[in-house]
């Protein structure tokens, strides 16, 4: 079973962040799957390292083209940015230590935070864009 399905719902009208968006569904349904099936259970180690560092770099080029439109939530998009960063450094810095395993409630932190984000934060700055930008929104 599928932990977050990509749907049209999840879709904010750019192609290249709805790519990096399907991608990083992808990663967290790829951690979910860890916890139950034995033969990915070695592999939560890298899986959560390419979630972190895909998701930094999703973050980075979101808030260049924020930067770049100024857009005037940048700064209340970049904070919720930098709490998840926070929160899934120290998940990943604890499983890494040792003692502690990715969870059910761990995972659904993450694909709750992930569809709420996608579906009004980054959906909220589409908006603006298309309506600010004109006809650069499409284009980016």
């Amino acid at each position: 079973m599928t932990f977050i399905k990509w749907n049209d719902a999840l879709k904010i009208g750019l192609s290249g962040l709805d790519q990096e968006h399907r991608q990083l569904s992808q990663a967290i349904n790829d951690l979910h799957a860890s916890l139950t099936d034995q033969s990915m259970q070695a592999r939560t180690g890298p899986l959560l390292q390419q979630m972190v560092e895909s998701t930094r770099a999703h973050f980075a080029g979101e808030e260049a083209m924020m930067e770049r439109n100024k857009y005037p939530g940048m700064a209340l998009h970049v904070l919720k940015h930098q709490h998840l960063l926070q929160q899934v450094d120290a998940l990943k810095g604890r499983f890494h230590r040792g003692g502690f395993t990715l969870n059910e409630y761990s995972l659904t932190f993450l694909r709750d935070w992930f569809t709420v984000h996608v579906q009004n934060d980054d959906r909220n700055f589409v908006v603006w864009l298309r309506e600010h930008a004109g006809r650069q929104a499409s284009q980016q």
